[in-house]
């Protein structure tokens, strides 16, 4: 806190002291703070006396004292002991060791003490955080940001009975000082607007100041979204009266005043632009400054006449009569609900923005009264037709819910008062608080009755048995009940927290793109900035455990199970009386089901007749629609989209790894062209198709079906049990088969319908109003409409009822595109262009007839006699009907050149991951198969493929193969479509089988009866799957190879670890190893000496028993295991990487039962056959998506309106030719990069740090067992290099295990090998005579000049090399000790007989010595015991022979062990297969398996073709 404050209330001090209440109502003026918060300031103590210090590691008692439950109630599954599984992975050391202790993240712990400040149990949640920065303060320093104290500080002023405003100056002075976070705009915004309501102006005057010292102006605190406008309002009353007043502040009040003013004017100018100015002129305007605010270096042409905008013109007969035509809806809350929110549209006068505000508010309105219908008695709350009961029933469950729940909350509010003692109903207790009985009642019973009809439609009259179609699981119930639960809580803290400021800045961001300004990249990285420093994120508010939600959904069910109830008839047994009695309407039961107990809840027959009648599956919440604006620009992962609500630029699968990447780019501004991508898709202009729209009411209100509109209702009755159904079981089968298909018709009937009744409905309310669609990504790149019910990804029904809302005139080339368009969506989309143009002519009249009279009375009352209107034959008929329409007014029109058309013309490509696989591999046979390269017709691979296929059938019918002679002549080429397409994206033979089995079954003969018997299906499917692979691997060989190295790095990739975890996990090894030695000792010692070992000092040797034992031992186990995800960044910048993982089950103790939960919190081993396989077809969406984004920008930098789904690109018929171009062009520029060389390299440079343990079998020569040194004992180095390898061995044994791929365990017989060659002794290891050569090619070789063969460059060269370089050895070994011993025995003898000479002449000279004085000294006499010269000499000449004799006969030659990976022999496994394989290459040694660590190193990549990737420019057909 600044001396500003600190000085300014000390004049205070002693009244302050005294009556500390006097300060909040004071009005005088305030200098500085009380001697009193001085105090507390600086000298209060936090936390126990006796706290420990920061640095010291918790204690078992310390760590419980943070854990709001005991550790028995969310242990994780306990797991065998294995020595090799005590280690942990590289994290957040003191956030892993607190979710170790607890079982709880620290953000959940932190989403806890939310829960607490939102109930007002504002001590426990500041005794919660203080307990956590006390043992873990690095890990908080990063989890607790600002955002988290802003929430501390708003709690404390919005404290009951009375706001702790003392405690809110404290808690400001500490987050600076003792925390060292930094307070934010909001933190002032908080505080200021919080003072202001306590009637401290004085104090609000201070922070103010303070406010300006930190750097944020008052623009910054109106952006605050912890400000309503009733704040913002109490601010400028404020300014108001110190200005009034003339005192020392009114400069500072001048300041406010200004620019409340100025963000009030650019509201009110924002209000007036979209009020006054139509959509059409927003739209003119954005198409003409488009390219003038766009960053390009190169020059751009842009013809401003094509890019003249026609604003749709209607028949106003039709408008009016389509307006006030009755839609028939489907009597469900759901639609009901949809309905009500899409009244804005049809009442109000309002627009552009403000109508899209008030639209996306009154969304959320609508989201509520679908939980508070029930309670108003209004309206439909559950079903209609059937409502009344399910309304009574309903009726008479609320109250008494709501009764249980209020009990409960109370309970809660008692054990979190710590009332009872009671810690697990006091952690989930404070989450459960957090919205009222009736609101949470609602919830539940809505909920449980969805999830329960969504599986039983149909299914009533059934037996009684309770089947596995007549139940929903416990833990599906229980986290739908908790999630709805957790959206409410979300929702209600969304529309608390915004302001019309907030608001205003949204709204000017979306004119700001509007404009085509935002196109200029650093426009939008400023914008984006001033994004990042006014929002923060709060996720960590909503990120509730498992358990939490768990226990929640469980307790909420368990209660309804207890007070639901329906009634029953029965037969009174004395009076055989009908009577009536109510029962449980839900029950809950144990099944096994494949060998595991699973809960499950089973309705009464009651409820499951009333929903065989009418069904609330669809009752959901309609607060995605599309817009009437265009989206707000994408500033930031999680800031576009809509006006007031926020969505993420992705849709993140699985845990968190995709959004840290996401975050991280983010912020770093690298996904500035995804987010212009994004953008351009978003800024397209919709309309719904009027004429069509007339068409779909006619039929919807009909109740016929017809063209993918469902029937009101099912007529068709059960099928009749055949006479012989007992005793045929073929007939038996059969049956069973039609029962369930006309179970399976009614079961989706309603559901059909009402998902119609939606887009319909959504359809009719934007009949008169533009239409935008916001989109976001998935994980790989590929964008998506977030408007999920109603928008141009959907079905044929959707594309037919939109067109674009801006027209452009026709042209002479758009004309015959419009004729192109019409042939292809009637299905004649593999004809050559010129063939359909002549289609489309000789269809004329039948065109013209169906845009006249598309639904003639005779369809609607289904007259058979009558002809069908030609559009309903075509592949997509409402898309035709659309395209007749449009045909019908160009060609009737003065000049169908100058015809203003709104229809989107299509452009698809042939099968798309085909033409990027051929791309890449620059394959010329799949080239010209998937038309990149230039023909005179289009190429039908699929057609292809069939003939094929049809030859192979055509070849077994001659050898008498029953398949062949049941399939021939009834393949289609839809049966093999699906199959082709998926092929190259990884899809398994039994896949295929499923896929072609599908299609078989719906094939019927002109009697509709199915051609195949339903039990000859299967084997039918797998025949014809075989084919497909052996035709597309005939093909398509390029494909299949880039594909097979796909899987194969993802297969190595998956199964690797960190070089640093792997140190580690052998340092915990043999730390643990060393512990228990430790602790056994020290046991026996305590035992010796009588006395006991107390808690700390066991811990203190076996730190793996404290806290979170369980957790930990499973912790180490998982970090085993692989945790390397496929990651790879696409052409454009944005990295990916795979969701795909194994998620580890932890046990919650329920009120209801057990239930198993996936622990998303633990690290996660990867799915390693999952990687594998996904990893080709992500890889080449991430392309498809790449090219969808390149060609969405480059379009509208020329001036065209564009829309695409995935690999079908749309735009006005006048501007196919121009977007063809583009479509050529960014696919050559895309594939002219080094796709696959980046790919490689970049995975080389991301896991060059990365092992992974590879099964391995290496060569030793059979004269190389013995031929070894002498075999010394190892030195202790060598000794301690050896047990490392053996160590590294063990760990990669058990890791390549923990694979899905795992292989097998190492054979018994290669252990025994391996030990028998270790402990051989000297003796054994040489023989009495010379080894006879092992084969034809081993022989004795030159080891002095030899050339040692690679392994990799020759395997059978290099293994037959080292049998002659074992056996030279051996044969070597034996000749030099043979001659070493004879030169030895020679110059022995030698030696000998100079030492006797010698000796014998200094005898007779000691003999002549003795008559000689004895003062004679001679030379002889001195140098008696020095060698003699001769034996000196002798010695010289053996040492010379033997150094001859070792060089002549080398014994030892230093070359690397030959290592031959399982992959080299075709992943052999098998010592059968590899003796064969031995045997083969006439070598006669062994293989030894050995299992050892390698860094990746990934294959070359395939040899690419010599296909020009510039001829698909010149190809008509790549998209056509």
């Amino acid at each position: 806190m600044s001396q500003l404050m600190l000085r300014a209330v000390r004049s205070l001090g002693s009244t302050m002291h005294n009556r500390p209440s006097a300060l909040w109502h004071s009005r005088s003026p305030i200098a500085a703070l009380p001697r009193l918060l001085e105090h507390r300031l600086h000298a209060r103590p936090t936390g126990n006396a006796h706290r420990r210090h920061f640095t010291e590691k918790p204690t078992l008692r310390s760590a419980q004292a943070v854990m709001a439950e005991t550790d028995d109630q969310s242990l994780l599954l306990t797991s065998s002991d294995n020595d090799l599984v005590i280690t942990n992975i590289p994290t957040d050391e003191s956030g892993l060791e607190h979710y170790i202790q607890t079982g709880r993240t620290l953000t959940e712990q932190l989403a806890t003490m939310y829960a607490c400040l939102s109930n007002g149990n504002i001590e426990s949640a500041q005794r919660m955080f203080n307990g956590l920065y006390r043992l873990y303060p690095e890990a908080m320093r990063s989890a607790a940001d600002v955002t988290v104290h802003n929430e501390i500080i708003h709690s404390l002023l919005n404290a009951r009975p009375q706001p702790m405003t003392m405690d809110t100056l404290v808690w400001y002075d500490k987050m600076e000082k003792q925390y060292a976070v930094r307070p934010n705009h909001n933190t002032f915004a908080i505080m200021i607007s919080g003072f202001i309501n306590c009637n401290m102006r004085n104090v609000a005057l201070v922070l103010m100041k303070e406010m300006q010292r930190h750097g944020y102006s008052f623009h910054n605190m109106l952006l605050s979204s912890h400000l309503t406008d009733n704040d913002i309002e109490n601010v400028k009353n404020l300014a108001r009266t110190i200005a009034s007043e003339g005192s020392e502040d009114s400069g500072l009040a001048e300041k406010i005043l200004q620019a409340v003013e100025e963000a009030e004017t650019e509201l009110t100018n924002i209000s007036s632009d979209s009020a006054d100015k139509s959509v059409d002129q927003d739209a003119t305007d954005f198409d003409n400054a488009f390219v003038n605010g766009l960053d390009i270096a190169e020059d751009r042409s842009f013809d401003s006449s094509q890019a003249q905008v026609f604003p749709i013109e209607r028949d106003t007969a039709l408008r009016n009569e389509l307006k006030a035509a009755e839609l028939v809806s489907t009597n469900v809350s759901g639609v009901n609900q949809l309905k009500s929110t899409l009244k804005t549209l049809y009442e109000n006068d309002l627009k552009g923005y403000n109508l899209q505000v008030k639209v996306e508010r009154d969304s959320y309105d609508a989201a509520l009264a679908q939980f508070r219908e029930l309670n108003k008695g209004r309206g439909d709350p559950l079903l209609s037709g059937n409502v009344a009961k399910i309304r009574a029933f309903s009726a008479s469950w609320m109250p008494q819910l709501e009764a249980l729940i209020e009990e409960e909350q109370e309970r809660c509010r008692n054990a979190a008062e710590q009332r009872t003692g009671d810690r697990v109903r006091a952690h989930y207790g404070e989450f459960f608080r957090m919205l009222d009985a009736p609101k949470i009642a609602i919830i539940t019973i809505m909920t449980s009755l969805r999830m329960l009809a969504s599986t039983m439609i149909g299914k009533a009259g059934a037996s009684d048995d309770h089947s596995s179609s007549n139940e929903v699981k416990v833990s599906a119930i229980t986290s739908a009940i908790s999630t709805a639960i957790h959206d409410e809580i979300k929702m209600e803290r969304i529309k608390k927290r915004n302001n019309r400021h907030i608001l205003g800045r949204n709204v000017s961001i979306a004119k700001l793109a509007n404009s085509g300004k935002l196109f200029n990249h650093a426009v939008r990285r400023a914008k984006a900035k001033e994004i990042r420093e006014t929002t923060v994120d709060i996720s960590w508010i909503d990120n509730w455990s498992s358990d939490i939600k768990v226990r929640i959904g469980s307790l909420l069910i368990s209660m309804l199970i207890e007070v639901a109830r329906v009634p029953e008839t029965f037969n009174d047994p004395d009076t055989h009386a009908v009577s009536k009695r109510m029962v449980p309407a839900l029950k809950h039961e144990r099944i096994f089901l494949k060998g595991r107990q699973r809960g499950i809840i089973v309705p009464h027959s009651v409820l499951r007749d009333m929903f065989a009648k009418e069904s609330i599956m669809n009752i959901v919440t309609p607060h995605h629609l599309p817009m009437l604006v265009p989206p707000r620009p994408w500033l930031a992962y999680n800031s576009g989209g809509y006006l007031t609500k926020n969505e993420a630029c992705m849709r993140i699968k699985g845990g968190n790894d995709q959004l840290k990447l996401l975050m991280k780019a983010s912020r770093e501004d690298r996904l500035c062209t995804i987010f212009s991508g994004l953008d351009a898709l978003g800024q397209t202009r919709w309309a719904v198709n009027h004429a069509v729209f007339a068409a779909v009411i006619k039929v919807w209100n009909s109740g016929i079906e017809l063209a993918e509109i469902p029937a009101s209702k099912v007529d068709a009755p059960e099928p009749k049990k055949p006479d012989d159904y007992d005793t045929n079981a073929k007939a038996k089968i059969e049956h069973n088969y039609k029962i369930n298909e006309w179970r399976s018709k009614r079961s989706n009937q309603h559901s059909l319908r009402c998902d119609c009744n939606y887009k319909v409905e959504i359809a009719k309310a934007f009949l008169n109003h533009p239409i935008y669609f916001p989109h976001n990504l998935d994980f790989r790149g590929r964008a998506y409409p977030i408007p999920p019910h109603f928008n141009h990804l959907g079905n044929d029904l959707c594309r037919g009822l939109l067109v674009f809302h801006e027209g452009r005139p026709l042209t002479k080339r758009g004309l015959f595109w419009l004729k192109i368009h019409l042939a292809n969506v009637v299905g004649k989309d593999k004809l050559s262009h010129q063939e359909r143009i002549e289609f489309v002519e000789a269809h004329e009249k039948d065109i013209l007839a169906s845009a006249d009279n598309p639904v003639p009375d005779s369809v609607i009352n289904q007259d058979s006699n009558a002809p069908r209107p030609w559009w309903l034959e075509a592949e997509y008929p409402w898309q035709t009907l659309a395209a007749c329409v449009e045909y019908a007014a160009a060609i009737r029109s003065p000049n169908p050149e100058n015809y203003i058309s709104h229809l989107h013309i299509h452009q698809d490509g042939t099968c798309n991951g085909l033409q990027h696989y051929a791309a890449m591999g620059r394959d010329n046979k799949g080239a010209w198969e998937v038309n990149l390269a230039p023909s005179d017709r289009p190429q039908d691979v699929y057609l292809g493929i069939l003939n094929s296929v049809q030859q192979i059938i055509d070849d077994d019918c001659k050898k008498g193969v029953w398949q062949a002679l049941a399939l021939q002549n009834k393949l289609t080429r839809k049966i093999v479509k699906q199959t082709v397409m998926t092929n190259v994206y990884g899809v398994t033979i039994i896949g295929a089988k499923d896929q072609i089995a599908a299609r078989l079954r719906e094939l019927v003969d002109d009697n509709g009866e199915h051609v195949f018997q339903r039990t000859e299906i299967r084997s039918l499917a797998m025949y014809v799957a075989m084919r497909i692979f052996d035709s597309i691997g005939a093909i398509f060989v390029q494909a299949q190879h880039i594909q097979a190295w796909l899987n194969e790095s993802a297969r190595r990739i998956a199964k690797s670890m960190p070089t640093e975890a792997l140190n580690e996990w052998k340092h915990r090894v043999i730390k643990d190893k060393e512990s228990k030695q430790k602790f056994t000792a020290a046991k026996r010692k305590a035992k010796k000496d009588g006395d006991t070992m107390d808690i700390d000092a066991i811990l203190e040797i076996r730190s793996d028993l404290g806290p979170g034992s369980r957790r930990r031992k499973r912790l180490d186990k998982l970090s085993t295991k692989p945790m390397a995800t496929v990651t790879w960044t696409t052409p454009l910048g944005l990295t990916v990487t795979q969701p795909y993982r194994k998620y580890v089950s932890r046990v919650v103790n329920t009120h209801l039962q057990n239930i198993s939960i996936y622990d998303t919190n633990m690290p996660s081993p990867v799915n390693s056959q999952k990687q594998k396989t996904a990893f080709p077809p992500n890889f080449v969406h991430s392309l498809d998506a790449s090219h969808m984004i390149m060609s969405a920008i480059e379009c509208k930098i020329a001036g065209m309106v564009f829309a695409s789904v995935h690999d079908s690109y749309w735009t006005h018929a006048c501007d196919i030719d121009r977007m063809n171009a583009i479509l050529r062009d960014q696919f050559v520029k895309l594939h002219e990069l080094p796709i696959m060389e980046n790919l490689k390299a970049e995975f080389e440079n991301r896991f060059s740090d990365y092992k992974m343990p590879v099964e391995s079998w290496e060569y030793v020569s059979i004269s190389s067992l013995n031929a070894d040194g002498k075999g010394a004992a190892l030195s202790k180095k060598e000794q301690a290099v050896d047990d490392d390898k053996v160590l590294e061995s063990r760990l990669a044994e058990y890791h390549l295990n923990a694979c899905e791929d795992s292989d097998e365990p190492p054979h018994q017989s290669d252990l025994k090998e391996a030990d028998a060659r270790e402990s051989a002794s000297p003796e054994q290891e040489a023989s009495d005579a010379v080894p006879e050569p092992m084969g034809e090619h081993v022989k004795l070789i030159d080891l002095a000049n030899i050339n040692i063969i690679d392994p990799k460059q020759d395997l059978v060269g290099a293994i037959k090399q080292e049998d002659c370089i074992a056996y030279t050895l051996l044969v070597n070994a034996k000749t030099k000790t043979t001659k070493r011993n004879e030169i030895t025995r020679e110059y022995k003898k030698k030696i000998s007989a100079v030492r006797k000479a010698a000796k014998a002449k200094t005898s007779s000279k000691r003999k002549a010595s003795k008559t000689e004085p004895a003062t004679d000294t001679t030379p002889e006499h001195t140098n008696i015991n020095k060698k003699d010269p001769a034996v000196l000499q002798l010695e010289d000449e053996r040492r010379s022979k033997y150094e001859e004799v070792d060089a002549k006969y080398i014994t030892t030659l230093a070359r690397k062990p030959i290592m031959v990976p399982s992959s080299s022999l075709n992943a052999v496994r098998s010592h059968s297969i590899i003796n064969d394989w031995k045997k083969s290459i006439g070598v006669s040694g062994k293989f030894m398996r050995r299992m050892v660590w390698m860094n990746i190193e990934f294959d070359p990549l395939p040899k690419q073709g010599d296909f020009d990737i510039g001829q698909v420019r010149n190809s008509p057909y790549f998209f056509s």
